[in-house]
């Protein structure tokens, strides 16, 4: 009786996993497109100012990445060479590090080692939560009309093809 009773526990936990799992997973694949990307403004670490809204007409991929982050770190080739491939035409990346404000120089110090070419700033508490950013990388793509049109959390071969599939439909766009 006490096998068959820890065995009915076992199940359910199980059944409960799985749902929430299928729980999750569903309200990503829900997550809205086309709402107005929010504004900020931010210095980059090179002293350049950036306000999203100077920047409508243009599409543009926000990275929310941090210099401890693995999956973080093996985008930024990928970003690397969409940003060189794709800023003539009208594409703009930003990297948002979730990095403290106080470690500038030790993100000064990674940006140099991984050559990263596109303008690197800081991010805030208001700016995660109002982008809904729960995981790094997550990547925005907004488009030429301030849309947010896509958002990626996570990084893979598949999710490199899909971010220059979805650069490359939106630079076709007509604003």
């Amino acid at each position: 009786m006490n096998r068959s009773f820890s065995s009915i526990k076992l199940i359910i936990l199980i059944f409960f996993i799985c749902f929430i799992f299928i729980l999750l997973h569903c309200s990503k694949a829900k997550e809205p497109s086309s709402s107005s990307a929010p504004d900020f403004n931010l210095t980059t670490i090179d002293g350049q100012e950036i306000k999203l809204s100077d920047l409508k007409g243009k599409v543009i991929l926000l990275d929310f990445w941090a210099t401890w982050c693995g999956p973080c770190k093996e985008s930024i080739p990928h970003l690397n060479e969409v940003y060189k491939n794709y800023h003539q035409s009208g594409f703009e990346l930003i990297g948002l590090s979730m990095d403290k404000m106080s470690e500038v120089e030790m993100v000064r110090r990674f940006v140099r080692s991984m050559d990263i070419t596109y303008p690197i700033g800081f991010t805030s508490k208001e700016l995660v939560k109002s982008y809904g950013v729960s995981v790094i990388p997550t990547t925005i793509l907004i488009d030429k009309k301030g849309r947010i049109r896509e958002k990626i959390m996570g990084f893979n071969t598949s999710i490199a093809r899909k971010i220059t599939m979805r650069i490359e439909e939106l630079l076709s766009e007509s604003y």
